[in-house]
């Protein structure tokens, strides 16, 4: 809407100058050659020609009958009148013409934004179906597989103890993957739903980091890769939802995991400006062809391909609305120093947001 009103205040701006140019050559114009004619007519003594209203309804009734003589005899007495109307026209043409050439902008900027915004839809919706078709996809593999497990057990098909814990394990793995899904999904829809605030508090970040830099250590190790968190131990308070900022790092962290080989190396790094810190979850895996604001946008990835069924194009778009209620900042950079890429989220301290 800024955009809108900015380019229709430059165009009318602009219209406006070439109204105002053309008036101006207009009145210089009529000044040099109508003008002297006019005031010659209008000193006339006695030519009849002087200017005469009462002239006007016998010109118009003389033009209705089709009397020429009573035409005549009009315009040759109120020839001032004609000519003063006519300069009225010349000089009320540009006007009207910059009416309409206005009118012709706006209306072709709108049909054009509207258009834009016809191919958002579309995209946004085709987005959001495949997105669901993805959500369906990732959901019914795990039922088919915890289904096949559990009746497979139930049916006592199972007696080697070994191969019994295996079904169970691998029931048990599926099963948290549809339960991540089906909060991330209701995590989406709940930030963006009505009514819905952060319930703030003074947290240190630093001990908060590292906390969940623990909780992460594990899958990150199982995946073959390694984590390291350089966070300061001095503390630094923040305002911040802790619940809904633990998801925020959780999730690039997990991000991360699931979108780089093995042998990644990921790092939580902190460094200190005046009166922020930049937090940035960084990587040494493959850099991300998408653009920033393609990759914050809801059901998109960071890749074209589906990574094997491991995303569901929701992670980032999640980190970026919490990040945003919170009135924090998140960018990626690529390259991010010696690793491929990083998302760095700037976080103020809580007596700055207060």
């Amino acid at each position: 809407m800024d955009r809108l009103r900015s380019y229709l205040i430059t165009r009318l701006v602009l219209v406006m100058a070439a109204v105002v140019a053309c008036e101006l050559i207009l009145a210089g114009l009529i000044g040099l050659t109508l003008m002297p004619f006019i005031r010659g007519l209008a000193g006339m003594a006695s030519g009849g020609t002087s200017l005469m209203l009462e002239d006007l309804p016998w010109l118009i009734w003389g033009i209705i009958s089709g009397n020429s003589g009573l035409v005549m005899s009009a315009i040759s007495s109120s020839s001032v009148l004609l000519l003063s109307f006519l300069i009225l026209l010349i000089l009320l043409a540009p006007v009207a013409a910059g009416i309409v050439i206005y009118a012709h902008v706006v209306t072709r900027q709108i049909q054009r934004i509207e258009r834009e915004r016809d191919a958002e839809r579309r995209a946004y919706e085709e987005n959001r179906n495949l997105m669901l078709s993805n959500f369906a996809h990732d959901l019914r593999t795990p039922i088919m597989t915890i289904g096949g497990y559990a009746e497979a057990l139930a049916d006592g098909m199972v007696t080697d103890p070994a191969r019994e814990n295996e079904y169970l394990t691998a029931i048990s793995a599926k099963s948290k993957r549809m339960t991540e899904l089906i909060t991330l999904l209701f995590e989406y829809v709940r930030l963006g739903s009505a009514g819905f605030s952060l319930h703030r508090e003074k947290i240190d970040l630093h001990a908060f980091l590292a906390e969940i830099a623990a909780g992460c250590y594990a899958d990150i190790e199982e995946a073959g890769m390694a984590l390291d968190a350089d966070i300061p131990e001095e503390p630094y308070p923040i305002s911040a939802d802790a619940v809904h900022l633990k998801r925020v790092f959780e999730n690039l962290l997990i991000n991360a995991v699931r979108h780089n080989p093995a042998g990644t190396e990921i790092h939580i790094r902190v460094r200190k400006l005046a009166g922020v810190e930049l937090v940035a979850v960084a990587d040494t895996g493959v850099p991300i062809e998408k653009t920033e604001q393609e990759l914050f946008e809801p059901f998109v990835m960071g890749d074209d391909s589906r990574s094997g069924g491991r995303g569901s194009g929701l992670g980032l778009s999640v980190v970026k609305q919490i990040v945003d209620m919170h009135g924090f900042e998140i960018h990626l950079q690529q390259p991010f120093g010696d690793c491929a890429k990083a998302f760095v989220v700037k976080i103020p301290a809580a007596s700055d947001l207060d």
